[in-house]
């Protein structure tokens, strides 16, 4: 315990006992019904985390009335008293591990969905009548128009700060100690506060002593239903991101306007109406850990012992934590995503198992899906966000033990030994390689894919330590498989390259994607990289950074551009490749090879050619086809069953869902 020795010191507030140092940052699990009540999946989803030993489990988003401030489908609705009900089971379930149960307050403003608005006949509001950047975006994206956006009355203003006191008034009568007022990220206090949004003319505007009138406002108003010995915890964003947004000197000069207004700043960065600065408060695998410290870091200087602050932003350790932590940065630090990958990862590390600390990827499936308002799920945790189906994060036992074969020892393989095991099932398991692990060998070559590359440490670890016989350098013929005599069979043999065959491809200075990333080829100065999908833009990125000169090509429109990476990536993926001048061509097909370089012809039927040194193919996968056909009768077909990418290409969420969800039904 004593190497974390400053992430579980114990504090007081305001006579509110926190454990350790450790908050589960708000997250979105769209998991609310439709009128915004707490279900029995909301509740299952935040337990483990409070089980798994957090100090504080922020429920997050939660919409302060029904009208305006709804953002997403699937929030909790604080604007009435029937929410209180579920609220109550919410604030037991998860206090009676110990842990403080928070709730984020939220108005979307500009922000709000504009599209469920106009069902109800009414707009999003805002301190001004600047549309969300990112509603623009995905209006387009759906061939519509985006919503107009209504500036608020002085009655509405008024209104809409009781509904922030109300509904922290429904959070105390439920039982919780604490909750947080979202200022940050470009929600509704923010666009008041900020130049950027609001160009009001009236006292909520113009100077920095009316930008500050609302927040102010709403705080007094909060802190007089709540009480003194009752904790608020303001989310802030030290830096906007944007030009002419908030920047940490005038965050600074705010947080001393309402430093004894609250008692914990919670401190992030970016807007989320704004698409481009979405990377920097979800990060994705392409940026370090430990992004935005160094802003509640400035900000902690700046208060001093005034007010408790905590730092947010891919901190994925409790190593990580108790860094921050033991140089006095910060009083608490958030973590979210390293939850939903293993709620238990707390305990696991304290008690000397890091080992086995299921590790975040930073793919962003989780967040990526809720923009969508689809209920959460993660990629390396198949039980994430199905808790009332398995119970304690547990599969049941099979009634009946089996003999279990699968082939193929990539993720879908490896997840379908893991979960056969835990049902109970004996489990033989072949692979044609020397090492576990399949394309994940190769997906995980590149420097910023570390991420990546821990959870394929964790994963071939755990399943050679799981009890499964492992078979490494083994082809799974038809014989060796019936001479097992299994009860069920999984082939999970993947996929390889697609090469197009067209002329020159056999060329010296033509190579797959994976062999580049690698290394294991030599690579030129002038590159073209032969598909823009994830796979092509990321080799294309690690090229440029490296100094080469970098071409994308795409056959499809830059709709396909980046395909198999969630929205939140694909954002900052976009960003590096316009940072280190990837030159991206779409509507453009290949159609030779040459000596120097390719020749294309494009959507217009217009020729070109494009030198280049090197060519590298990112064009896809193709399913182990042959293989497939050739084992799938070595028993009864309907014990077998074919996963991951030997049936349908897809990525490490699908991969490792297939397998789970096959051995799971065994």
């Amino acid at each position: 315990m004593s190497k974390y020795k400053h992430v579980f010191s114990p504090i007081a507030i305001k006579g509110v006992e926190f454990k350790n140092r450790i908050e589960v940052a708000p997250m979105v699990p769209c998991m609310a019904t439709p009128e915004g009540w707490v279900t029995k999946e909301v509740i299952e989803f935040y337990r483990p985390f409070a089980k798994g030993g957090a100090a504080i489990v922020t429920v997050g988003d939660s919409a302060v009335n029904w009208e305006h401030a709804m953002d997403h489908e699937g929030q909790i609705n604080l604007g009435d008293d029937n929410v209180k009900m579920g609220l109550d089971d919410l604030a037991d379930e998860v206090q009676r591990y110990g842990a403080l149960i928070s709730i984020e307050l939220n108005h979307g403003g500009r922000f709000a969905n504009s599209m469920n608005l106009a069902a109800k006949g009414l707009k999003p509001v805002s301190s001004t009548p600047k549309p969300a950047e990112i509603d623009e975006f995905f209006s387009k994206l759906q061939g519509k128009t985006p919503g107009e956006v209504e500036e608020m009355s002085i009655p509405l203003i008024n209104k809409t700060i009781q509904d922030y006191t109300d509904a922290a008034g429904r959070c105390k009568d439920s039982g919780f100690k604490m909750v947080m007022i979202h200022g940050a990220h470009g929600m509704l206090p923010s666009q008041f506060l900020s130049q950027y949004v609001n160009k009001r003319t009236d006292r909520y505007g113009g100077s920095f002593e009316n930008r500050t009138r609302f927040c102010i406002e709403l705080l007094d108003a909060v802190r007089r239903r709540v009480g003194e010995n009752f904790i608020i915890e303001y989310r802030i964003s030290a830096d906007e991101l944007v030009q002419g947004g908030m920047k940490v000197e005038e965050v600074i000069e705010f947080v001393k306007l309402i430093k004894d207004k609250i008692d914990i700043l919670h401190v992030s960065a970016g807007m989320l109406p704004n698409p481009h600065t979405i990377q920097y408060m979800i990060q994705p695998l392409y940026v370090p850990y430990m992004l935005n410290i160094h802003f509640a870091e400035e900000i902690k200087k700046a208060v001093g012992n005034d007010l408790y602050v905590t730092a947010v932003g891919s901190v994925m350790t409790l190593e990580n934590a108790e860094e921050i932590l033991s140089r006095g940065l910060v009083d608490f630090v958030a973590m979210a995503r390293p939850f939903v990958a293993d709620p238990e990862f707390m305990r696991k590390t304290a008690l000397g198992k890091v080992e086995d600390v299921r590790p975040c990827v930073r793919c962003n499936t989780c967040c990526g899906r809720s923009a969508f308002f689809k209920k959460t799920r993660c990629s390396v945790n198949p039980i994430n966000g199905r808790e009332t189906d398995y119970p304690g994060s547990k599969v049941p036992k099979a009634d009946t033990k089996k003999k279990v074969v699968i082939v193929g020892g990539g993720p879908a393989g490896m997840q379908a030994a893991l979960t056969s095991i835990e049902r109970g099932h004996e489990v033989v398991l072949f692979e044609k390689d020397d090492k576990l692990g399949g394309t994940l060998n190769h997906a995980t070559d590149l420097e910023f894919k570390k991420d990546l590359r821990n959870y394929l440490d964790w994963i071939v670890a755990q399943t050679l330590k799981c009890g499964a016989t492992i078979k490494l350098n083994t082809e799974a013929a038809e014989e060796a498989i019936k001479a097992e005599n299994p009860d069920a069979l999984i082939i999970a043999v993947g996929a390889t390259p697609l090469i197009p065959n067209i002329h020159g491809i056999d060329k010296s200075h033509v190579h797959w994607s994976g062999d580049v990333d690698c290394g294991r080829v030599p690579v030129g100065q002038k590159v073209i990289v032969i598909g823009g999908g994830l796979t092509g833009a990321e080799s294309a990125v690690d090229l440029a950074m490296k100094g080469k000169e970098v071409t994308l090509l795409e056959m499809q429109g830059p709709d396909a551009l980046l395909n198999g990476s969630s929205l939140i990536n694909r954002f900052s993926l976009q960003s590096l490749m316009m940072k280190h001048g990837v030159k991206v061509i779409t509507n453009t097909k290949l159609e030779e090879i040459t000596d120097k370089g390719i020749k294309t012809i494009n959507s217009k039927f217009q020729w070109k050619e494009f030198e280049a040194d090197t060519v590298a193919l990112a064009l896809g996968m193709r399913p182990r086809k042959d293989t497939i056909a050739a084992l799938r009768h070595a028993i009864p077909e309907t014990e077998v069953y074919v996963i991951g990418d030997g049936k349908q290409i897809g990525n490490v969420y699908t991969a490792v869902h297939a397998g789970f969800d096959t051995a799971v039904e065994i």
